[in-house]
């Protein structure tokens, strides 16, 4: 089991909204999916990918990722 931060973009600001564990990134997207789908604007992104560090923000409350590694993103149209 790993475990996923999902990441919630609006257009002011990136907020951390869970850690899932989930067996792949596939699954993860689809956890993070369900949750989440029905709170999101237009124009927001919900951001999956695996915890390899600690999770940071930026001065403009954008996350900075530690490490590489995949992602998956749904954005809200």
């Amino acid at each position: 089991m790993n475990q996923y931060y999902v990441v919630l973009r609006t257009k002011e600001r990136d907020e951390l909204l869970d850690v899932v564990d989930a067996l792949s990134l596939e699954e993860a997207m689809a956890i993070a999916k369900t949750r989440y789908e029905e709170q999101m604007e237009v124009r927001d992104g919900l951001f999956v990918f695996k915890v390899n560090g600690p999770l940071t923000f930026n001065e403009q409350n954008r996350f900075i990722r530690s490490g590489g590694g995949e992602m998956k993103i749904l954005i809200r149209f």
